[in-house]
C-alpha cells in the first residue's frame, strides 16, 4: 500500500484541526505500533531526513479462528441432567457418546441384568451410533477418563448395570487358580477353551451349566496365544482345545497360527468352538472393520479353519472388510439358549 493512500485512510479518520503539524508524526506512531505487532511490515525504507514516513508498507494477513459451533444439546434423560453444564466445553469424541447413551436410556432398555461392560458398549453404541463415530463399538469406552461421566467410573457402570472385566473371583468353586499362562480351572475336564476377550470369557464362565466337561477357560490371550500354545505341553489333563474370537482378519488369523504351532509341538489340534461360532453368525452384526480388506484367495485361505457351513459368509466379512465382534454372543445370549455349549460337553 503506498504511503500516499495510507494518509487517506488517516485523514479519513482523524480530524485534523487548523494549524496541527502533527500528522506526519501520528501517522508514523501509528504504524510503529502495527510493525511491533506485526500486523504491517514496511516495505520500503526512506531517508528519514527528507521523508519520515516508509514509501509502502505491507499489511501482514491475519487468520481468524473460526468459531467452533456447538451443537444443539439433546432432551437429557433425568439420569443424565448435570452434562447440561458441561456439553458446550465438551469434545466431539465425548457429545456422541453422552448422545448415544442418552438415547438409550431414553428407550427404556434393560437394565436388570449386569453385563460386561464391552457387551453393553457394544449394545448402546452399535445401536445408536454408527460407524464414522465409533470405529470398534465395543471399545467405545475404553480410555474413557475425563468428564462428570466418564471420570466417574462406579456411576458409569451403576448406569449401565455393567460390570469392568476381567472381573473378582466369581467364586471358589469356579475360579480355584490363576496361573501365569492365564488358563483359569472352572472343572475337571480335559477341554481348554480358549476366548480371545476377557468380557467374553467372562460371561461364558458366568452362564457354565452345572455339568459339563471344560477343565480350563484361557481368556484375555488375544494375539500372545500364537506362541503361548506350547505352554500347554505340560498340563497333561488337556486333550482338547477349542478357540472362540472375533470374526475378523486377527480373530481368525489367532487360532490358524494356533493350530500349525500345536501340530509342531505334538499338541491337540486347535479346533473352533463351533456352537459358538454358530451363535455368533447367527446373532452377530456386521461393522466396518480397522483391518483393511483382503483379496478372496487369503481369505479362503483363513476361513477353512472354521466348519464348512460358515466359509462363505466369513469371506464375505473378510473381502468386504467387515468384521462381527464376539461379544455379540454376551452373557443374556448365553443364559437364554444352551445351545452353545453344547459341543462342550
Amino acid at each position: 500500500m503506498p504511503i500516499d493512500d495510507v494518509r487517506r485512510c488517516f485523514s479519513a479518520v482523524y480530524q485534523r484541526r487548523e494549524g496541527d503539524d502533527r500528522g506526519t508524526t501520528m501517522i508514523r506512531e501509528s504504524l510503529s505500533v502495527l510493525i511491533k505487532r506485526e500486523q504491517v511490515v514496511p516495505v520500503k525504507a526512506t531517508n528519514l531526513v527528507k521523508i519520515e514516513l516508509p514509501t509502502k508498507i505491507k499489511l501482514v494477513p491475519t487468520v481468524t479462528k473460526a468459531t467452533k459451533t456447538v451443537p444443539p444439546m439433546p432432551r437429557w434423560h433425568r439420569l443424565l441432567y448435570d452434562l447440561e453444564d458441561v456439553w458446550p466445553k465438551a469434545t466431539d469424541k465425548q457429545r456422541v457418546r453422552y448422545v448415544a447413551i442418552n438415547r438409550w436410556l431414553m428407550s427404556d432398555p434393560d437394565r436388570t441384568t449386569i453385563v460386561p461392560l464391552r457387551e453393553r458398549a457394544l449394545e448402546v453404541f452399535s445401536a445408536l451410533g454408527d460407524e464414522e463415530d465409533f470405529e470398534s463399538p465395543e471399545k467405545a469406552l475404553d480410555g474413557m477418563r475425563d468428564g462428570p461421566l466418564f471420570g466417574n467410573q462406579e456411576r458409569l457402570l451403576h448406569l449401565l448395570n455393567a460390570v469392568a472385566t476381567p472381573p473378582p473371583l466369581l467364586s471358589k468353586q469356579l475360579l480355584e487358580e490363576v496361573a501365569p499362562n492365564q488358563l483359569t480351572r472352572v472343572g475337571d475336564g480335559d477341554l481348554l477353551l480358549v476366548v480371545e476377550n476377557s468380557a467374553t470369557w467372562w460371561s461364558i464362565v458366568k452362564a457354565l451349566p452345572t455339568r459339563h466337561n471344560i477343565g480350563h477357560v484361557a481368556w484375555g490371550l488375544g494375539a500372545s496365544f500364537m506362541s503361548s500354545i506350547r505352554s500347554i505341553a505340560d498340563n497333561h489333563e488337556i486333550r482338547r482345545i477349542r478357540y472362540f474370537g472375533d470374526l475378523d482378519l486377527s480373530g481368525l488369523r489367532i487360532p490358524d497360527s494356533a493350530q500349525r504351532t500345536a501340530r509342531t509341538a505334538g499338541l491337540p489340534h486347535v479346533r473352533p468352538a463351533v456352537n459358538l461360532y454358530a451363535e455368533l453368525f447367527a446373532t452377530g452384526r456386521s461393522w466396518r472393520a480397522s483391518d483393511k480388506a483382503v483379496d478372496e484367495y487369503r481369505a479362503r485361505k483363513l476361513v477353512c479353519w472354521l466348519p464348512e457351513e460358515h466359509h462363505e459368509a466369513a469371506t464375505r466379512l473378510l473381502t468386504e472388510g467387515r468384521r462381527i465382534a464376539q461379544e455379540w454372543v454376551g452373557y443374556r445370549h448365553l443364559t437364554r439358549t444352551q445351545k452353545w455349549h453344547a459341543d462342550l460337553v
